[in-house]
Formats: C-alpha cells, structure tokens, sequence
C-alpha cells in the first residue's frame, strides 16, 4: 500500500495538533478552561469585527475587477444578473469610512464603535477575581 508524503505530511501535522492541545488541557486544567474560552472568545470576535469589513471590500473589489465591464453597464432590465447590485455595494464600501452614520429612506445605519482594550480589560479582570476568589476559598 502506497502513500503519498502529502497526506502523510497533514496525518502527521494533525497528530501532532490533536496530541498538543490534550497536552495543553490536561496541563490547564478543566476549571481554567471555561476561563480561557471566554476570553479567547471575546478576542476572536473583536478580531473579526476588525476585519469583516476588509475581507468583504477586498472581496467585492476583486468580483468588480474581474467583471468590470458587465458591473459598470447598471442595466436594470429583463436580463438582470445581480452584477450591477455588487458594482452598488462595492461604491457604498469605497464611501462608508468616511461617514460615522447615515441617515435616509427610513434606514439608519451607524458605525460600531467599542473601545475594545476596555471590553478585554474588564474580561480579564473578571476571569482574575473570579480566580482569586477559586483560591482563596481552597487556603480557608
């Protein structure tokens, strides 16, 4: 039975990751963990709500690059393929920044603003009194 070394190679690789993280819960701890992944959780959504909107512009732009000559034609007739809609959005994108809301037809859309150090700031300090409290419960 042949292998390829690629396959071996990603066998390997997820061995060793699979193997590394039971390491790593075993040494942490279950009662650190819920801890851990909260907080873990809080920075991965504020990581994605950093980036969403780059991945989306770079992605409309891309779309808009390779199919400019349909997207600029802006036909709204029977043979309507969406194309003109993603050339739209792709211009809301390229003016969004440099409004903090926007008000009109009834919509309203405004920026998300959080001061994230402050939101990470009180999460750890929460994980550490309630630690803190987890120990000083186990001296007594």
């Amino acid at each position: 039975m042949y292998i390829e070394i690629w396959v071996f190679a990603l066998s390997l690789l997820a061995a060793l990751l699979v193997g590394g993280l039971i390491g790593y819960l075993c040494r942490l701890g279950i009662g650190n963990l819920w801890t851990c992944l909260k907080s873990l959780g809080v920075s991965i959504r504020n990581r994605l709500v950093d980036y969403w909107y780059m991945l989306v512009f770079l992605a409309t732009t891309i779309y808009v690059l390779a199919n400019f000559k349909v997207c600029i034609d802006l036909s709204f007739t029977e043979d309507f393929n969406g194309n003109n809609l993603i050339f739209l959005f792709w211009l809301v994108l390229i003016i969004f920044p440099m409004f903090d809301s926007f008000e009109g037809f009834g919509i309203s859309i405004k920026k998300r603003k959080q001061n994230k150090e402050e939101d990470f700031l009180t999460t750890e300090y929460h994980n550490n009194l309630i630690h803190a409290q987890k120990e000083g419960g186990n001296h007594e």
